[in-house]
């Protein structure tokens, strides 16, 4: 068994004890202290200060959890796996056409980082039902992610001319491609 395997088993080992643990503490909790665990709209359920008491508000605020775990898990899945693949990579050679473009996203990353770490954590400490909207977000398109990578053709099992060959890591308007 590879250390990914093992790793993978730890971990799903431990996130059952928690779901056990926390099942068992929600049976000793006071119904009219745990607004934690409550579904839908509330008058003590506050957003960055914002009661979020009517449907419409609470939709939008489910909805926009949502949104924005697709775009957290785009992030981390794609641009961040760019940056280590071919910007920090110390092995590869860059050519310069992607460096701006290497900068763009740094900054876009880490400036999204910090944005989404402030809301998300209003978000996930106010009401069980935004973590549940966000773990479900993050399933989605972390399945459609992996499938991506997965269902793709890698470039070597294709037949190619070699006028064709255009280096990944060259944006396609450094090349006037439209």
């Amino acid at each position: 068994m590879t250390m990914e395997k093992v790793v993978s088993r730890i971990v799903i080992i431990w996130m059952i004890i928690i779901a056990i643990t926390i099942g068992n503490l929600y049976k000793y909790m006071d119904a009219s202290e745990a607004q934690f665990y409550r579904f839908g709209p509330y008058e003590n359920f506050l957003v960055i200060g914002i009661k979020i008491n009517t449907s419409g508000k609470y939709l939008l605020v489910v909805g926009y959890c949502f949104v924005n775990s697709l775009i957290r898990n785009i992030i981390h899945n794609i641009l961040n796996s760019w940056l280590i693949n071919s910007v920090q990579d110390i092995n590869i050679i860059k050519p310069r056409q992607i460096k701006k473009f290497a900068y763009e996203v740094t900054y876009v990353a880490t400036i999204y980082n910090w944005v989404d770490w402030y809301i998300y954590m209003n978000l996930l400490l106010a009401q069980v039902d935004m973590l549940l909207t966000e773990i479900l977000a993050d399933l989605i398109m972390s399945g459609l992610v992996t499938y991506y990578y997965l269902e793709t053709e890698h470039v070597k099992n294709k037949t190619i001319k070699e006028e064709e060959v255009i280096n990944p890591m060259i944006l396609d308007e450094e090349l006037d491609i439209v």
